[in-house]
């Protein structure tokens, strides 16, 4: 397995991340990478603090583990048929796409 220093970061890192998003009117203008991390740390931090690992001893990689796992539940609900995992791995490497777009890279392999 690799080492992953997500699961150092504490969870709460995610409240201070998502303070960048304070104050500014709906919907978000996304204008750095930046504010694309805080975005979605704004959502972690919320999804955190509903299910209670909103808490120091918890990581940033237990979070988003754990709401990769809920998603995974609604894509299922979704696709009764079976089909929701799979589609969920599409859905994965179309986001990989945007993230290597925004990043400035042009590779459309997926992961």
């Amino acid at each position: 397995m690799m080492s992953n220093t997500l699961n150092a970061v504490p969870a709460t890192v995610l409240e201070t991340m998502a303070e960048r998003l304070q104050g500014q009117a709906e919907p978000i203008k996304i204008r750095s990478n930046d504010d694309h991390a805080a975005l979605a740390a704004d959502v972690l931090w919320k999804f955190a603090r509903k299910t209670g690992l909103n808490r120091e001893s918890e990581s940033v990689q237990t979070v988003i583990t754990d709401f990769l796992a809920n998603l995974l539940h609604l894509c299922e609900k979704c696709e009764p048929d079976g089909a929701g995992i799979e589609g969920f791995n599409v859905l994965l490497n179309m986001a990989m796409m945007h993230y290597e777009q925004e990043n400035g890279g042009d590779s459309e392999e997926p992961i």
